[in-house]
């Protein structure tokens, strides 16, 4: 059996020349965040709120508040956010960019309906989002207040959220599924 030479260190630089060679990546390490520029409109948005200007993802707070900015359409570029409060935006309709947001809320948001992208949220306010109908992507989110949304009639998927807020939610008859 032949033993590595005293001389790891060479053979280490020689493959990773080689490796250099090699085509360049196309798309980042999912450990490296992706830096987005974001729109004109949310950022004029986000400079009336917060009275700071961000041009990219990278450069936003941990904490940002936008509640009730009804002209916030485009918030593709916030889902590095950890904690993003939404709250009666009611130009809002896509938020498949928010699942890696820590904690987000959306109460009062009309406009949204496909919640599907947001099982990654720890907690996650949906209160008062009456066109929310299908939230079975949802069971993996720690905190889950649902309140409010009459379109939800099926929560068997959810047996998993430790935190479960259900008020007049009427669409629901069944909760047999979600344990104790």
């Amino acid at each position: 059996m032949d033993r590595p030479s005293s001389s790891s260190s060479s053979s280490l630089s020689s493959s990773s020349s080689s490796s250099a060679s090699a085509a360049p990546r196309t798309t980042p390490a999912k450990s490296v965040p992706t830096v987005l520029a974001i729109s004109e409109e949310t950022r004029a948005i986000i400079k009336h709120k917060t009275g700071e200007d961000y041009p990219t993802s990278a450069d936003l707070p941990t904490s940002l508040d936008l509640s009730h900015c009804e002209s916030l359409v485009d918030v593709s570029a916030l889902g590095g956010v950890r904690t993003l409060m939404l709250c009666h935006c009611t130009g809002l309709v896509d938020v498949s960019a928010l699942g890696g947001v820590d904690e987000l809320e959306l109460a009062g948001c009309t406009g949204v309906v496909d919640v599907s992208a947001l099982g990654g949220v720890r907690k996650l306010t949906l209160f008062g989002c009456t066109q929310v109908v299908d939230v079975s992507a949802l069971g993996t989110v720690e905190e889950l207040d649902l309140g409010h949304c009459p379109g939800i009639t099926n929560v068997s998927a959810l047996g998993g959220v430790r935190k479960l807020e259900l008020f007049q939610c009427t669409g629901v008859v069944d909760v047999s599924a979600l344990g104790r």
